[in-house]
C-alpha cells in the first residue's frame, strides 16, 4: 500500500460548497493523513492570480482543518502558506475539480490553475483539476471522480527531480477507469480568436460571453485531447520569460 502524505493542501475557485472539492477532499483523504480545506466564500471563478489588496478579508475557521476566505483563491493561498503552513509547508496542494475545463488560453483567466500556481513557486508540487462539461450535477463529476486518485499518484511518482507543476483536464465520458496509457501529456491550445461581448438595452454596460476560438486543429493540444474522450495533463512553466528572445539578443 502508498505510503500517505503527512499534508494536504486543497482549494479552488467555484467556492467551499462546491461539488468540485467536496469530491476533491474524498480524493485527497486517500492520499493524505491530513487534509486541509482553504476554499473561497463565493465563486471566484477567472479571477486569475489577482489577490485583494488594501482591504481586509474576512475568514472563518469551521474547524482545525478548513476555512472559508472571502477572497479569490490566490488570497485562499496566501493566507494558508503564510499562516496555517508558515512553519512547514504541505506536501502537495490540489486545487479543483473545476467545474468545466481550463484548457489553452482559458488558463491564463482560471483562479483554479493560480491557486496551484502559488504553490508551485513556492516549490510545493501542486495540481489543478478541471472536469469537461463540470456543473451542478454530481454526476457530471464522474470521470474525474474515477480517475483523479490514479492521474495523482501517476504524476507525483514522476522522478523528475524538481517541483511539479500540473493542469489537468479530465474529458466528459462516464467511463470508469482509464488506464494511464490513456493520459496524454499535452500542450496549451492557443485557441483564441476573439470574444463575445454583449450590450445592455440602454448601451451603459456590457457583459463578456463566450470565447469565439480559432478552428485549426492542434494534434497534441489539450484542446483536441479532451475531444478524443482522453485525459489532458499539461507540464506548466512558472517563468514566462521569453528565452528564444533574451538568447537572440545575446547572440547579437
Amino acid at each position: 500500500m502508498k505510503k500517505k502524505l503527512n499534508n494536504i493542501l486543497i482549494t479552488n475557485d467555484d467556492g467551499y460548497n462546491a461539488i468540485g472539492i467536496k469530491i476533491l477532499l474524498e480524493i485527497a483523504e486517500k492520499l493524505g493523513k491530513n487534509v486541509y480545506v482553504i476554499s473561497p466564500e463565493k465563486n471566484q471563478s477567472a479571477k486569475s492570480k489577482s489577490i485583494t489588496i488594501r482591504n481586509n478579508i474576512n475568514y472563518k475557521k469551521i474547524s482545525n482543518y478548513n476555512w472559508i476566505v472571502d477572497g479569490t483563491p490566490t488570497d485562499c493561498m496566501i493566507f494558508a502558506l503564510n499562516h496555517i503552513f508558515k512553519s512547514d509547508k504541505p506536501d502537495l496542494i490540489l486545487s479543483g475539480i473545476n467545474a468545466g475545463s481550463n484548457i489553452g488560453d482559458e488558463v491564463s483567466y482560471s483562479g483554479t490553475v493560480a491557486a496551484a500556481w502559488e504553490g508551485a513557486v513556492r516549490g510545493i508540487n501542486s495540481i489543478a483539476l478541471s472536469q469537461y462539461g463540470g456543473d451542478n450535477n454530481i454526476y457530471s463529476y464522474k470521470n474525474s471522480k474515477n480517475n483523479a486518485l490514479n492521474v495523482i499518484n501517476y504524476l507525483l511518482d514522476l522522478n523528475l527531480g524538481h517541483p511539479k507543476f500540473y493542469n489537468v483536464n479530465f474529458p466528459f465520458i462516464f467511463s470508469e477507469i482509464i488506464k494511464s496509457k490513456d493520459y496524454l501529456f499535452t500542450e496549451l491550445a492557443s485557441q483564441k480568436k476573439a470574444d463575445e461581448i454583449i450590450f445592455s438595452q440602454d448601451n451603459n454596460s456590457f457583459s463578456i460571453g463566450r470565447m469565439i476560438n480559432h478552428n485549426e486543429c492542434v494534434l497534441n493540444s489539450d484542446l483536441e485531447t479532451l475531444k478524443k474522450n482522453k485525459i489532458s495533463i499539461t507540464p506548466l512553466l512558472l517563468n514566462l520569460t521569453n528565452n528564444i528572445i533574451i538568447n537572440n539578443l545575446k547572440i547579437s
